[in-house]
C-alpha cells in the first residue's frame, strides 16, 4: 500500500505566554491518505486550528512545535524552516481560510493575485507568460464556478459576493495541483445553499485533482456529508478517531455522543436536547486527569486522576478509562448504549397556543435609495431603489415562536427591524399590541419598546465594552425610568437565563461566547416584554453552547408567555424551535406554514431547496439523488427578475413565472399560504423525504 500524504505523530504543540509555557497539543497522531477527506471536530479552544496551522508550519511566533513529527510525504516537517517550508506552502500544501474577504487582498485585483500565487511555485521549465498564467487562472475559475471569468478576473474582491470569494480561495490554493488542501471552516459564514454548493465543489475538485484534505469544523453536519475519517478533539487530545459511519452511529467516547445529543433538529421538536455542563477548560487551568471528567456523567474517581490510554474499540480509537481491560463490568457498555439515533431526551408537554394577535403586517414595505451624492449626481449616476421588503402581510399570535428563513439578503433583518421600528417603513401597516405603529413619531413609539426587544447576532459588539455586566442589566430601567422599587435585581435577571451572580463583576470582553449571549438575553428579559427579536441567536456557538441556548429560549417562552420571531439560516435551529415558519425571497414571503408540515412537504421550489440542502449529521444520507443544489446565489435587490424573482434559479419554471409574479395565496385550508404558480408540481416532483 502507498504510504500516508500527512502522518502526524506523537504531536506536541506548547505556547510561550506571561503565565508561563501552556500546552495546546497532546501527543495527537493520525494519517491523511491520497484522495481522502480527514474532518477535525470539537468546540471551540479544542485544538482544531492549532493542529492545521501546525501542518502548514504557521503558528504564531509564540507557539512552537515541541514534540513529535508532522510528515508530509515522507518528509518531516518539524524539521524545516521557515525558507523550506515556503517551497511547499501553496505547491503542495494548500490552505482554504476561513474569512476569504480577509484573506484576499483588497487593493489587487483577482487576476493579480492569481498570477502572483502561481509566480512563486514555477518550476524551471514551466511557462512563466502572463498569457499563459492568464489562461490557467481563468481555466480554474470557470472550473469553480465563476461565470463570465474571462471578463470578472480583472475585479477585485469587493467586487464579489460571499460565496463567489470563498470559490475564488479554493481556486487559488489549487492553481499548483496540490496533494494536500487544509481547510478551516471554509463554509461556516455561508447560507446553508452557498455551503452545499461548496461541499459539493470541494467533493468535485478532490475527486478531480486526487488531494487530500484535512477539513476543520465544528458543523457535525458538514463532517457527515463529506468525510471518510472523523477526529474528533477535546483540550488539544484526540478523543476518539476512525471512520465516519461507525462514528455517528456508533460514537465511543462520551465526548462524541455528546456533541451528537446536542444538535438540534426537527426530529428533537417537544423534546430538550442534551447539553454539556461546563466548558472547555483553560490551557491555564486544565484538569488532571481525563480532560472530560469535570464535564462527563460516566466520570469515576481515576478519571480525575489519570490520564486515560487510547483503546481499539470495534473500529474506533478511543481515549477513555472505561475501555480499558482491567474495567469489570458495565461500564464500557454504559457508555457505548448512548446511541444518537434515540436520544434519552425530557418529552416536553404539547403549549397551547393563543389565538391573540400580537403582531400583525399589512402590505409593508422597506425601500432604500442609494446615495450617490453630489459627484455621483454631477456625472450623471442613476439614484436605485433597493425594495428590501416588499409587501409583507403577516400575523402573529401571543406565545408563538415564528422563524423567519432565507439566504442573506432576502430581507429577514430589515422586515424585523422594520416590525419593531428600528426602521421606518416605506408603506404598509404594522400593528404591534393593538396599536398602529407605522407612522408613529419616534418620540411615542420608545415606550413601546419596553414590550418588544431585540436579541442581536453579535452579542459582544452590542453591549458596551465600558460597562459591566451589573450596569448593563441595569441600562434599560435607567432608559424607561422604572422606579427602584419594581426593578428586578441583577442577580435574579442573571439567574434566569442560567448565570451566576459571579459574572455580574465583568466587562462583555471577559465573557465566553454562550454568557455574553445570556447576558444579552438576560437584559432584553428586563423590561419583561411580550415580544422578542432574535437575530441569528445560535451563530457563531459550538453545538454544545447553541443547545443550552435553544433550550433556554424554550424555557422562557413557556414560563414567561413569550412571542418569539427569530430569524436564521439555521434551518436546524427553525425545526426544532418553531412553531410556525415563514420563508423569505428578495424581499417577499414565499411560504408560511406550520413548523411539522413546512418540513414533511415543502410546497414552494425554495423551500423544497432550502431544506434540501441541510447537512444532515447522517453519513449514509450523503450522495442523496434527490438532493436539490440551488445554483447561483440570489440577485441584487436593486435589479431583480421579472415575474417570480425565483425563477432563474428554479427547476419548474416556466413562461408563466418568468411573467408574473405570483401572490401569496392560501393552500388547501390549513392555514399555509404560498407563492407560487405551481405548488402541487413540487410537492408532487420534489423530494419525497428530507432527512432532518
Amino acid at each position: 500500500m502507498a504510504s500516508p500524504i500527512l502522518q502526524v505523530r506523537d504531536l506536541e504543540i506548547k505556547y510561550h505566554t506571561r503565565e508561563g509555557i501552556l500546552t495546546a497539543i497532546h501527543n495527537a497522531s493520525f494519517e491523511v491518505e491520497k484522495g481522502q477527506i480527514v474532518g477535525v471536530v470539537g468546540e471551540s479552544g479544542c485544538g482544531k486550528s492549532t493542529v492545521a496551522s501546525a501542518v502548514m508550519r504557521l503558528l504564531p511566533p509564540n507557539g512552537e512545535i515541541s514534540g513529535g513529527q508532522i510528515l508530509f510525504q515522507g518528509e518531516d516537517l518539524t524539521r524545516f524552516n521557515q525558507e523550506q517550508m515556503r517551497q511547499y506552502r501553496g505547491r503542495d500544501l494548500s490552505m482554504i481560510f476561513q474569512d476569504a474577504m480577509t484573506s484576499l487582498n483588497p487593493v489587487f485585483s483577482i487576476e493579480q493575485q492569481m498570477l502572483d500565487a502561481q509566480r512563486a511555485h514555477l518550476s524551471d521549465g514551466e511557462d512563466r507568460s502572463e498569457k499563459a498564467l492568464r489562461q490557467r487562472a481563468v481555466m480554474m475559475l470557470d472550473r469553480i464556478g465563476i461565470p463570465d471569468a474571462a471578463d470578472r478576473i480583472k475585479e477585485y474582491p469587493h467586487q464579489f459576493s460571499g460565496g463567489m470569494r470563498q470559490r475564488i480561495m479554493i481556486a487559488i490554493a489549487l492553481l499548483s495541483n496540490p496533494s494536500l488542501l487544509v481547510a478551516d471552516e471554509p463554509t461556516s459564514a455561508l447560507d446553508v445553499t452557498l455551503e452545499a454548493q461548496i461541499l459539493e465543489l470541494i467533493c468535485g475538485l478532490r475527486d478531480d485533482f486526487d488531494a487530500a484534505l484535512l477539513y476543520i469544523t465544528h458543523d457535525l453536519g458538514v463532517i457527515a456529508q463529506i468525510c471518510d475519517r472523523v477526529i474528533v478533539m477535546y483540550a488539544g487530545n484526540i478523543v476518539e478517531a476512525g471512520d465516519v459511519v461507525p462514528i455517528f452511529e456508533q460514537p465511543k467516547h462520551p465526548y462524541t455522543q455528546a456533541l451528537l445529543h446536542s444538535h438540534p433538529s426537527r426530529r428533537m421538536r417537544g423534546r430538550r436536547l442534551r447539553t454539556i455542563p461546563g466548558v472547555v477548560p483553560s490551557l491555564r487551568d486544565l484538569p488532571a486527569g481525563c480532560k472530560f471528567a469535570p464535564r462527563c456523567e460516566l466520570a469515576r474517581a481515576i478519571c480525575r486522576t489519570h490520564e486515560p490510554d487510547y483503546w481499539h474499540v470495534g473500529q474506533q480509537s478511543v481515549l477513555c478509562h472505561s475501555y480499558a481491560s482491567e474495567w469489570k463490568g458495565p461500564d464500557a457498555a454504559s457508555v457505548a448504549e448512548e446511541a444518537p439515533s434515540e436520544p434519552r431526551a425530557e418529552i416536553e408537554p404539547e403549549r397551547k397556543r393563543s389565538e391573540s394577535v400580537l403582531v400583525r403586517t399589512d402590505g409593508l414595505h422597506k425601500h432604500f435609495r442609494d446615495n450617490v451624492g453630489l459627484l455621483g449626481q454631477i456625472l450623471g449616476q442613476e439614484v436605485t431603489t433597493v425594495k428590501a421588503v416588499h409587501g409583507v402581510d403577516v400575523a402573529i399570535r401571543k406565545g408563538e415562536t415564528l422563524g423567519l428563513v432565507g439566504e442573506s439578503g432576502s430581507g429577514k433583518t430589515t422586515l424585523a427591524r422594520t416590525i419593531l421600528r428600528l426602521t421606518d417603513p416605506t408603506m404598509g401597516k404594522i400593528v404591534v399590541l393593538g396599536k398602529d405603529i407605522s407612522n408613529l413619531p419616534a418620540k411615542e413609539v420608545r415606550p413601546l419598546r419596553s414590550q418588544m426587544q431585540m436579541i442581536f447576532q453579535d452579542p459582544t459588539s452590542s453591549l458596551s465594552p465600558r460597562m459591566k455586566a451589573s450596569s448593563l442589566l441595569m441600562e434599560p430601567y435607567i432608559i424607561h425610568n422604572v422606579p427602584k422599587s419594581e426593578r428586578k435585581d441583577p442577580e435574579e435577571l442573571l439567574s434566569m437565563v442560567g448565570l451566576a451572580a459571579e459574572q455580574l463583576d465583568k466587562y462583555p470582553h471577559q465573557l465566553s461566547g454562550g454568557q455574553a449571549r445570556r447576558l444579552g438575553i438576560a437584559r432584553a428579559l428586563a423590561l419583561e416584554p411580550d415580544i422578542i427579536m432574535a437575530d441569528e441567536p445560535t451563530a457563531g456557538l459550538d453545538v454544545s453552547v447553541a443547545a443550552g441556548l435553544l433550550n433556554l429560549l424554550k424555557d422562557l417562552r413557556d414560563r414567561l408567555d413569550l412571542t418569539y420571531i427569530i430569524i436564521t439560516h439555521n434551518l436546524n435551529v427553525i425545526g426544532f424551535i418553531s412553531d410556525r415558519v415563514a420563508v423569505m425571497y428578495l424581499g417577499r414571503i414565499v411560504e408560511l406554514a406550520e413548523a411539522e408540515a413546512l418540513f414533511e412537504s415543502p410546497r414552494h421550489p425554495y423551500t423544497e431547496a432550502l431544506l434540501s440542502a441541510i447537512p444532515v449529521p447522517d453519513p449514509r444520507a450523503r450522495g442523496r439523488e434527490d438532493r436539490i443544489i440551488l445554483t447561483g446565489e440570489i440577485p441584487s435587490p436593486r435589479n431583480p427578475p421579472s415575474g417570480c424573482t425565483f425563477h432563474p434559479r428554479c427547476r419548474y419554471a416556466e413562461d408563466l413565472c418568468r411573467r408574473q409574479i405570483p401572490a401569496l395565496h392560501p393552500l388547501s385550508g390549513n392555514g399555509r399560504l404560498i407563492a407560487c404558480h405551481f405548488p402541487d408540481r413540487v410537492r408532487a416532483e420534489g423530494t419525497a423525504a428530507i432527512p432532518v
